[in-house]
């Protein structure tokens, strides 16, 4: 039996060193640590190990942070060559001044992609100047710590993918961040410094996610943006330029957008400044619309809803949460009724799906409106706790089967 696995290990020792690399790199790092008690030859492979990860699995296998921290002491300074990925993050993270001597000694190992989360962290964890030294990063992943790069820092020139959580920082300190980072694609920004204005300059920009806090957001250059999904937390109380409603300047610079996802305060603050007369053009290749606001409560957010699906001529996908509250809403329902048909905005349209939908007349009007404008739709779904419902799923599609529609194929959902 010995033999036999000695045999099967001889085998794989005589691996290529970069095939040997990538099996070590699949195992978890305790396991792969492990492997060098196999023989001699594999007492120190996994020491060339690319990707270390200490996460909430590694900390929880631990009795306490100061047997994890040893251990991880003992990996770091028995490593050899690059480190292109570390992870750090424990739901008890307060070893501060150790975190410091490990991103110290991962500056000399060209990490191209880091991750730092931590609940115990409650930004209370200032990242250290020579944090800002990592010149190689590519992905940045950081949660609940204090962000304020020393005088002289020049950007993370490589940096692709930058995700923030619980991140404190002087909003100036963003904007340069951001301008020194030219081949950043995707920027994730949840709950993070206030702003006043959260301003947007990135020419390589594809993804951008925000929730948050901000009076004003401004995408000042972003011509590549293709995913786009806010959610502002706060009412915003701006006063609306006279020349230029919101929602013309807010998408005015994003003529690549393709997937738009818009949530809390956002539409509110899109329909300030009123509604331009001609449909927004930089919108012209939008395939996917989310919106999860309580719109039906006013003809002014309904019609800011409306505005939007048609200027979007290429519109695939409509997802929409009501959120709705029981309060008088008759002028938005005879507003909906007004309304025959979207002239022909939703000529791609081919599903809809309404999360919290409760069977209320108003929004029964929107869909008797998106069924009389939608020639190849193929699918209209609903979802709701039953007890939540006005009408029974049974009377909800009798109801819209009565509708008149532009595609004969409709097929309806009631969840």
């Amino acid at each position: 039996m010995r033999s036999a696995t000695r045999s099967v290990v001889d085998t794989i020792s005589e691996l290529p060193c970069n095939v040997l690399d990538g099996i070590l790199g699949c195992l978890p790092l305790k396991d792969a640590v492990k492997t060098s008690i196999l023989s001699r030859d594999w007492r120190y492979k996994w020491v060339t190990r690319q990707e270390l990860e200490f996460d909430y699995q590694f900390f929880v296998t631990y009795a306490s942070n100061e047997q994890a921290k040893a251990i991880i002491y003992q990996v770091l300074l028995l490593h050899k060559g690059p480190i292109l990925k570390f992870s750090l993050g424990g739901s008890n993270l307060t070893i501060y001044p150790d975190i410091d001597h490990w991103i110290l000694f991962l500056s000399k190992k060209n990490v191209q992609e880091f991750t730092l989360c931590g609940n115990g962290l409650n930004n209370r964890y200032h990242l250290p100047s020579h944090f800002f030294t990592l010149h190689h990063l590519r992905h940045l992943k950081v949660d609940r710590c204090s962000f304020h790069p020393p005088p002289g820092f020049k950007g993370f020139e490589k940096l692709i993918n930058l995700d923030l959580h619980f991140v404190t920082f002087d909003p100036a300190i963003l904007r340069n961040l951001i301008f020194r980072c030219p081949l950043l694609e995707r920027l994730i920004l949840g709950w993070c410094t206030n702003f006043d204005t959260l301003e947007i300059d990135a020419p390589n920009l594809k993804c951008f996610y925000f929730r948050g806090n901000s009076k004003s957001i401004c995408f000042k250059n972003a011509p590549k943006l293709e995913k786009l999904i806010v959610h502002l937390n706060s009412r915003v109380s701006m006063f609306a330029s006279p020349v230029c409603s919101n929602s013309t300047k807010f998408f005015c610079h994003m003529p690549c957008l393709m997937q738009l996802d818009i949530s809390g305060h956002l539409l509110e603050y899109l329909t300030m400044g009123g509604l331009a007369e001609n449909h927004l053009t930089a919108l012209n290749n939008v395939k996917s619309f989310n919106v999860r606001a309580m719109f039906f409560r006013s003809i002014k957010h309904v019609s800011g809803v409306i505005y939007l699906i048609t200027s979007f001529p290429k519109l695939q996908k409509l997802t929409i949460e009501c959120g709705m509250k029981s309060e008088a809403v008759e002028p938005v329902v005879q507003y909906l009724q007004d309304q025959s048909s979207l002239c022909g905005a939703v000529k791609l349209l081919q599903k809809v799906h309404i999360n919290m939908f409760r069977g209320l007349e108003v929004e029964m009007e929107f869909l008797r409106l998106i069924l009389a404008s939608a020639p190849v739709l193929e699918e209209i779904s609903t979802w709701n706790h039953e007890h939540f419902l006005c009408l029974s799923g049974r009377e909800i599609m009798d109801e819209m089967k009565q509708y008149q529609r532009a595609s004969p194929n409709v097929k309806f959902i009631v969840g």
